[in-house]
């Protein structure tokens, strides 16, 4: 499941999952936001017994992304237990992303 995520409810909403958070920072201008999203989804469902994915759109909620330095898009946050604990910038392939979740939970449980 997606979830739409204000500066408003980020803090909140962060706080209140133990799922690790996947969170896509992206414009709708961005061509390699648009491609990357869909497979975010992808991935997402994936693991979805363990993971849930989040989408700000940096024009519509600057706060959120200037509070973690987000100066290129798509930039992807990984989260865990409210704290930042992985990332990546920029569109990479499906197996790759997939990888680095898999990676990034083992790591981090």
């Amino acid at each position: 499941m997606t979830q739409n995520i204000t500066d408003k409810n980020f803090e909140e909403e962060l706080g209140a999952t133990d799922k690790f958070v996947l969170v896509d920072f992206f414009a709708t201008w961005c061509g390699p936001c648009q491609v990357l999203g869909p497979i975010l989804e992808k991935v997402a469902e994936h693991f979805k017994e363990n993971v849930v994915l989040w989408k700000i759109n940096v024009d519509e909620f600057p706060a959120t992304s200037q509070k973690f330095d987000v100066e290129k898009i798509p930039s992807v946050f990984m989260f865990k237990n409210g704290k930042q604990v992985n990332n990546f910038v920029g569109l990479i392939p499906e197996n790759s992303i997939k990888e680095w979740v898999e990676n990034t939970i083992k790591e981090t449980k």
